[in-house]
């Protein structure tokens, strides 16, 4: 009996790591398991016609919401070709609203519903043993002639019992993901949670084991997926401390931190790292306090901006730092003063604006007619309007965040916005949104992604903002602070062709 364990990449990485756990806990059963994945750009006919020839009798498929459409195309393909062969779906994207989604996918005969591990292979063992007990199989949806059953969930995984996923598959890219933990000690309205969301973590001697293998592999980076990874703040700190100890002096790990748990102790260690050692992604979302109420998150702000600006000051630790737009209760008038304030924290920070989906296993979602969202029906759900903003609204927003994670979302342009924000009183907002205006007025959008264009756009628009000026010396200051800017972004090349072509709009 043969079994393939299979995807399509997307932007959403958790995915590729979900396949590692799942492979390391049947790749020893007595089925022959192969596992591949493939390209988020490759052609739906070209991944069936690869599957039809491994001559599968089991498929099982990890789907999320980015993947979902591909997916399916994929598995009508292959169940009207050969329909007796056994197509299983599983991930977090179908583990909500299960019945629905078989319901407008006759195609798949099985989905594997919250933590998968455990479940499959319940799943597989039922099928290999001929027992097909699967009334019995918590987490399993199945389907009994034409009724769709839904399993309950089954009790969340004990993360020790999990083998490391790179036991049994390679840890050699560039970028390695990890967990360290799971449930949601930030039970926030806008992700998606189990019913259960205790979170459960790997001890702290098996997690400084784990990261003593990929302190000897070397890679770049590790990401760690833990939504809040200093939930537990000594746990937190005893990790970055065995890191600081180990350093290799070439990797970087990344974090979701909670800026309101940052205490003065750790932030005293963090200024013990090398520079480069650690990266923290810390999501604001709001500043109003009605609005993070709403949605579940009774953060005290102040505390948080407190915490960050520490942190920031001691230098070591890159901090990407981020506001959603399209929460409960927010304007744009609002979501502009939540901006300023959290751009505030960090001038020179990586800097982004997310926004907000619908996804399934969100509590907006479920309250969706209370707060007036419209959203697309089909996945990843973008918010199209609120009750406090309108759908111009929102496609504004949409392209500042644009211009935005062109401009300083790697944290680009260090010098020179500080520059002008300093020079013409302007609020962090206003500016995006004049910039986002110039851009659209000189038909630049499509040429965002070169450093060189967008300095000279942000100058042509200076010349615009220092017109009242006097004193012609502010803008050529500004210029010397975006011509600074791009020589730690460019290449000396580039930077010759660029005093070769001039300041002017091409």
């Amino acid at each position: 009996m043969k079994l393939l364990l299979t995807t399509i990449k997307t932007d959403c990485k958790y995915t590729d790591y979900a396949m590692r756990y799942l492979y390391s806990v049947v790749a020893d059963s007595p089925l022959e398991v192969d596992m591949k994945t493939y390209g988020k750009y490759e052609l739906d006919g070209h991944i069936y016609e690869d599957i039809m020839r491994g001559q599968y009798n089991i498929i099982y498929f990890h789907c999320n919401a980015l993947n979902e459409r591909h997916i399916s195309n994929v598995i009508e393909m292959i169940k009207k070709a050969v329909p007796s062969t056994a197509v299983v779906v599983g991930g977090t994207h179908v583990s909500f609203e299960t019945r629905n989604y078989m319901k407008a996918n006759p195609w798949v005969d099985y989905v594997v519903r919250g933590e998968g591990e455990t479940v499959l292979f319940n799943f597989l063992k039922s099928v290999y043993e001929y027992e097909f007990d699967f009334e019995n199989i918590p987490g399993l949806a199945y389907r009994n002639d034409d009724q769709v059953i839904v399993n309950n969930y089954d009790d969340s995984v004990d993360m020790d019992d999990l083998p490391f996923p790179y036991d049994l598959t390679d840890a050699d890219d560039d970028v390695i993901y990890y967990e360290s933990m799971r449930g949601n000690a930030d039970r926030t309205a806008y992700t998606p949670h189990l019913p259960d969301a205790r979170v459960r973590s790997l001890s702290l001697s098996r997690v400084c084991r784990e990261l003593r293998y990929f302190l000897v592999k070397e890679p770049e980076r590790v990401v760690f997926f833990d939504r809040v990874f200093n939930y537990n703040s000594e746990r937190a700190f005893r990790i970055f401390e065995y890191l600081i100890d180990n350093d290799n002096g070439k990797t970087t790990f990344e974090f979701n931190i909670s800026g309101e748990n940052l205490d003065e102790e750790t932030v005293r260690l963090l200024g013990k790292a090398r520079e480069g050692l650690f990266e923290f992604n810390i999501d604001v979302a709001s500043t109003n306090a009605e609005v993070l109420a709403a949605v579940g998150r009774k953060e005290n702000i102040y505390q948080l901006m407190y915490n960050v600006t520490k942190l920031l000051q001691n230098g070591k630790v890159k901090t990407n730092i981020s506001v959603t737009a399209g929460l409960p209760y927010e304007t744009e008038v609002l979501f502009s003063r939540s901006f300023n304030k959290a751009f505030g924290l960090g001038e020179g920070s990586p800097f982004a604006i997310k926004m907000l989906r619908l996804g399934k296993g969100t509590q907006l979602r479920l309250d969706a007619d209370k707060y007036g969202y419209l959203a697309t029906s089909a996945s990843p759900y973008d918010v199209i309007a609120t009750d406090c903003l309108t759908a111009q609204e929102m496609i504004r927003i949409r392209s500042i965040a644009r211009v935005v994670k062109a401009y300083i979302g790697d944290g680009g342009f260090k010098a020179a916005f500080p520059r002008i924000l300093t020079d013409t009183g302007i609020k962090p907002y206003d500016l995006f949104g004049k910039l986002t205006d110039h851009v659209h007025l000189l038909g630049q959008d499509s040429k965002l992604g070169k450093k060189e264009n967008l300095a000279r756009i942000l100058f042509d628009l200076a010349k615009e903002l220092y017109a009242d000026f006097e004193d012609d010396l502010k803008l050529e200051i500004l210029k010397g602070a975006l011509h600074a800017d791009l020589e730690s972004a460019v290449s000396e090349a580039d930077i010759v062709k660029f005093d070769r072509d001039g300041w002017d709009l091409v």
